[in-house]
């Protein structure tokens, strides 16, 4: 039963990473303020601006938007790409005759299921008059 409890505390930690990302950001800013508004702030010869390491902030903050929404944008392509590739898979005949004759390759760009219905594969014949 604690293994059961162990990994689903994983689980959560693993999720939570993710979620709390933008206030871990915010948190290690406050903590190395001093830090940050000597060394890393790129208005620091500046003083005038009163800057305080917020561009700093700025570029963390645009640096974790850029990042999530590459993912999202990455994950959004794989999947309509898994989608694309399952509706309209790509079957090749491939006839071969005597050597006179020429090769005919045959590409059919979506299963027959999806291009015909089982109602639509019925032959349809005229009325004889």
């Amino acid at each position: 039963m604690d293994f059961k409890r162990y990994i689903a505390l994983f689980l959560l930690v693993l999720v939570s990473i993710k979620t709390l990302l933008v206030p871990f950001v915010y948190l290690d800013f406050e903590l190395r303020k001093e830090y940050i508004v000597q060394q890393l702030c790129e208005n620091r010869f500046k003083p005038e601006l009163q800057c305080d390491g917020k561009c700093y902030l700025a570029k963390q903050l645009h640096k974790v938007a850029e990042d999530n929404a590459s993912k999202e944008a990455q994950k959004h392509a794989s999947f309509l790409k898994k989608i694309v590739e399952d509706t309209f898979e790509e079957l090749t005949f491939m006839v071969e005759l005597p050597s006179h004759f020429v090769v005919i390759n045959v590409t059919q760009s979506a299963p027959t299921h999806f291009l015909l219905p089982k109602h639509a594969r019925v032959l349809i014949k005229p009325p004889i008059a």
